[in-house]
């Protein structure tokens, strides 16, 4: 996943701009084209302003990339971008886990970071509540649904039919 990338992404949220590919599910989550042949699943926070998203490519169609859209911290100094920091995840109520994230993207300019999780981590597949806690502050995700929005992403992922309309050149035919 590349910075430009997410810095679409999270302009694309910012100006909620309309996509070929645009679902939101029944349980809130969205489903997204990010280009002909990747797509973006990602949900709100309930507690913050926060996203959880993750990335699916063809031609495998896994889901890969979880990462986080976390609002800068307000009395905390802003970690550096390509840097590490530590934080938890909660799955279900369960025991907190540390985990160390990547700050991926942390532009001066720009109110919001993107973090990832690196190593180890709980899986999130069957997760119901979804809690993180970092410098940045904690969010919590409601996740009912989640398998369901992995089915219908990977569908869309094995149609095959390209998420956005490719732009064809007009050529002049000698005739």
């Amino acid at each position: 996943m590349n910075k430009i990338t997410i810095l679409l992404f999270i302009s694309f949220l910012a100006t909620n701009t309309q996509a070929d590919v645009e679902i939101v599910t029944i349980d809130g989550f969205k489903i997204s084209n990010m280009g002909a042949h990747g797509l973006m699943v990602s949900k709100r926070a309930e507690n913050s302003k926060g996203i959880f998203s993750f990335l699916m490519h063809r031609p495998y169609c896994i889901c890969e990339n979880p990462s986080f859209v976390v609002s800068s911290p307000e009395e905390e100094e802003r970690p550096a971008e390509d840097s590490y920091t530590t934080g938890s995840m909660r799955i279900d109520f369960k025991k907190a886990k540390e985990i160390e994230y990547l700050v991926f993207l942390a532009r001066p300019e720009a109110e919001h970071n993107v973090i990832i999780p690196k190593g180890a981590f709980p899986s999130v597949r069957h997760a119901k509540l979804l809690e993180i806690d970092t410098v940045y502050g904690k969010s919590r995700f409601i996740m009912a649904g989640f398998k369901d929005a992995m089915k219908q992403a990977t569908k869309i992922c094995e149609s095959y039919i390209p998420y956005v309309e490719e732009k064809v050149e007009a050529k002049e035919m000698d005739t």
